[in-house]
């Protein structure tokens, strides 16, 4: 385990949590570190990239992250990012006895309730003993809520995981898979053989799910979708919607009344 640990702002140990507000820019990375809280991570605008040990998550607005206390994680910002993080004592998790999924890591729909409920541990306006509940009710949540998987699983493989950073942080969609096999030091052939067994998902199809992953910042923002299709290389916004649907089950629309609930 790395010596680096990143401390969490002070908590009252009465109160059991403590929280901390950061802008990144896009390109920024934390290194490998580690807490003794338990951690939840949420951008209000933006996209993460985080990584824990071998695994990789992207983080979209519409996504919270839970990584228990003492979990080695690092993460590199996609976009312009607006983090929200929320720290949990231990004794404040034992509080909760029925957050049995306490112990690993996992995301969760930021729902409207969920982006309430830390928008108002943000909030002066609240005295001590409603954001305890507020702290403990979120945890209900989280423990009560199932775990989804994650959307866009990044390759473990660290020479493909160079040519998908690439693609997703400098947004070169029309990049060709000729010029990623270039970054990854590997044949076009040995690039597609090594995605599919790494990720599960054909070069092509994966690249489809991270422009939908990608999309996702740009409709929390208000962006149109016509010009989220341009941007992200459609040939249409018709397209883009059917790719959408095709992945998340769902129109832009659709998706954007179910669960992207604006926070203050």
């Amino acid at each position: 385990m790395p010596n680096n640990i990143d401390k969490a702002p002070r908590h009252d140990e009465a109160i059991g949590w403590s929280k901390l507000a950061k802008s990144y820019r896009k390109g920024e990375s934390d290194p490998p570190h580690y807490h003794i809280e338990g951690q939840l991570l949420f951008a209000t605008k933006g996209v993460m990239l985080v990584e824990t040990g071998e695994k990789r998550w992207v983080i979209p607005p519409q996504r919270a992250l839970w990584l228990p206390p003492l979990q080695v994680h690092s993460y590199s910002l996609l976009s312009n990012t607006e983090l929200r993080t929320l720290y949990f004592s231990n004794s404040l998790i034992a509080a909760c006895p029925d957050f049995t999924k306490s112990g690993y890591v996992h995301t969760i729909a930021a729902t409207a309730l969920v982006k309430e409920l830390i928008a108002g541990l943000f909030s002066e306006v609240y005295q001590r003993a409603s954001h305890r509940t507020m702290a403990l009710l979120l945890m209900e949540i989280l423990s009560e809520t199932a775990p989804l998987a994650t959307e866009l699983p990044m390759p473990q493989d660290e020479r493909l995981a160079r040519a998908a950073r690439e693609l997703l942080v400098n947004q070169r969609w029309q990049a060709s898979l000729s010029e990623l096999a270039d970054i990854a030091a590997v044949s076009e052939r040995s690039f597609s053989r090594l995605f599919v067994q790494d990720t599960g998902f054909s070069f092509r199809s994966w690249k489809q799910r991270a422009r939908i992953c990608a999309s996702l910042d740009l409709l929390a923002n208000g962006v149109a979708i016509k010009q989220v299709a341009w941007q992200l290389g459609f040939s249409c916004p018709a397209a883009f919607t059917a790719a959408f649907h095709a992945i998340l089950g769902a129109t832009p629309r659709e998706f954007l009344g179910q669960s992207m609930t604006a926070m203050d």
